[in-house]
């Protein structure tokens, strides 16, 4: 059966903005969590400013669950400049406002930003789950407990090629970053994973109307086009610094030699110290010197 992509805006939050105990499953294998989450009720996902002229901004799945605490779930497909700064704006956001005027502040509950990279953010090869909170620099296990932002960059995990089907947090990785894999396991070994198996059959393309569809292949060719005007404008770029540099290299060339002849009539300094001190051949000094 044809499937949508589980990263697609369509496909995500048709499994984790309407299947609670999938996003419940996806929570608990993915956050440094001391109590694990037993129920969610999902809540508005525009996260409004503190101030009325302040910037709104739309998650992907935002819910609170019985102890109180904030969930933000994003998959972000293609790399946008100040993400980071955006997850931040909206982790804090969702704390500072979680309070009606009648609360105390005493009453604040965590907020965890989980945001699932559909491409690299770090040099590292290796290290693709990050977790950051507040913490005291002078002292190692000291930290703050109430902000929580993870972020995982899936291509880094997929290269690793670690893969292990009875971890059910690689089993989410797996379908993140393939799941047309689960297709090629029987029945019994997809009957051991009722909540992937469900997970995919959302995908479906018949369980999505003809205008949903239409609009995801309109999805689709806006990522194509985005993905191509990237490349596009980097190899502009690198013909441009191409030309630039052969550019300043004549001009510097020029400089260099006209510099070159004025010591050689200076007659101060030898063919091979003029070499030395420009950086070039004695044979090309010597050569100037010939047509002089």
């Amino acid at each position: 059966m044809p499937i949508i992509d589980s990263k697609s805006d369509l496909g995500f939050k048709k499994v984790f903005g309407e299947k609670p105990h999938l996003l419940i499953s996806l929570l608990n294998n993915f956050l440094p969590l001391t109590n694990p989450i037993i129920s969610v009720q999902y809540i508005s996902p525009e996260v409004l400013p503190d101030l009325h002229e302040g910037k709104n901004s739309i998650v992907d799945v935002r819910c609170t669950d019985s102890q109180g605490r904030h969930f933000i779930v994003e998959m972000q497909v293609e790399k946008q400049g100040a993400f980071t700064k955006r997850v931040i704006m909206n982790t804090t956001k969702v704390y500072s406002r979680q309070l009606s005027k009648e609360q105390s502040i005493e009453m604040t509950q965590p907020v965890y930003s989980l945001n699932l990279l559909n491409h690299k953010m770090k040099p590292d090869e290796t290290v693709w789950y990050h977790h950051y909170l507040l913490t005291n620099l002078h002292l190692k296990n000291d930290h703050l407990d109430e902000l929580h932002i993870i972020l995982i960059e899936l291509p880094k995990w997929k290269k690793l090629s670690k893969f292990d089907l009875d971890k059910p947090q690689d089993r989410w990785l797996m379908y993140f970053s393939d799941p047309n894999m689960f297709s090629i396991l029987s029945k019994e070994e997809r009957a051991r994973f009722n909540e992937i198996s469900e997970a995919i059959e959302v995908l479906e393309t018949t369980n999505y109307t003809p205008e949903q569809l239409r609009g995801y292949e309109l999805y689709l060719d806006n990522i194509r086009t985005y993905v191509a005007s990237i490349s596009e404008a980097r190899n502009e770029g690198r013909e441009e610094g191409r030309l630039e540099g052969l550019n300043q290299g004549k001009s510097l060339m020029m400089s260099n030699t006209l510099e070159i002849i004025k010591a050689l009539k200076e007659k101060k300094l030898t063919p091979a110290e003029i070499g030395l001190k420009f950086n070039v051949d004695e044979d090309f000094v010597i050569g100037l010197q010939r047509s002089l």
